[in-house]
């Protein structure tokens, strides 16, 4: 009887120090490509930023395909593969690629992937200013960019407070710094989230945004310039909000799916 205690106190003291097992152990991760590099930013250590904030947050499980390239004729060798999308979730796009007219049959290829397949996208700042040339491009991001403001501390409005993804956005939110993007048109699906003064033409510009791209949720956002606002935990907060919103484990209240969620706060 008392060896049988013993074994039963050992146990104990086992269980107190593993601690409960992770209840996202059960569950498969997210499986989240990101295609990132390119001229223009600092995408070698966005990469880094992202994934590890973002996994600090979420259960998600990545898998990272970089490329330093040059501004005029970045292309990553990712998308020659015309099965390049299959066996992720949702594919985070935060690249800068070239700009030329021939190479259009990139946009399509990247933007027919996701339609055919469903499998939803995250399009983060430069995203939004490669292949602008390309109307199908803008018709997969939902907005129309091409140029941007200055650099410098912006406040950003929560319009869609309510919204899943905007839950902990907070009324506003002032970056360290927003390389501002001028938004020429808005998509009739589009959902704006959030946006933000511009004064070279005095008006204000989409931020934040989702909609719908075929069977293809699309969430979007042009803050990403600069690596101190990619790194604030506002950003990552709604970035990650925004991985689980696009991939059906966030609830209309905002409130994650428990085994997807790390970090996350509840309501």
């Amino acid at each position: 009887m008392l060896r049988y205690a013993k074994c039963l106190c050992l146990l104990f003291l086992v269980l107190s120090v593993a601690g409960p097992a992770r209840s996202d152990e059960a569950v498969p991760p997210i499986r989240a490509l990101m295609v990132t590099g390119g001229g223009w930013h600092d995408f070698e250590t966005q990469k880094t930023l992202i994934s590890e904030g973002v996994s600090e947050r979420i259960h998600v499980e990545w898998t990272i395909d970089y490329e330093a390239g040059r501004r005029a004729d970045f292309s990553p060798t990712r998308f020659e593969d015309e099965n390049w999308i299959d066996g992720f979730d949702i594919v985070v796009h935060n690249h800068g690629l070239t700009n030329l007219r021939e190479h259009d049959p990139l946009a399509a290829r990247i933007a027919n992937a996701h339609h055919r397949s469903g499998v939803p996208a995250v399009v983060i700042h430069n995203t939004l200013h490669s292949l602008r040339d390309s109307d199908q491009w803008h018709e997969f991001m939902g907005i129309t960019s091409r140029v941007h403001e200055s650099n410098r501390p912006r406040e950003i409005k929560n319009l869609a407070p309510d919204h899943p993804i905007m839950q902990d956005f907070g009324e506003t939110w002032t970056p360290a710094t927003v390389e501002l993007y001028t938004i020429v048109h808005v998509g009739d699906d589009v959902t704006v989230l959030a946006d933000c003064y511009g004064e070279r033409h005095d008006r204000r510009h989409v931020t934040h945004w989702t909609h719908q791209y075929g069977e293809a949720p699309v969430f979007g956002t042009t803050i990403g310039h600069d690596n101190r606002a990619v790194a604030d935990p506002v950003y990552l907060d709604t970035l990650a909000r925004g991985i689980l919103w696009a991939t059906g484990k966030l609830d209309d209240e905002g409130n994650p799916l428990p085994a997807y969620n790390r970090s996350l706060s509840v309501d």
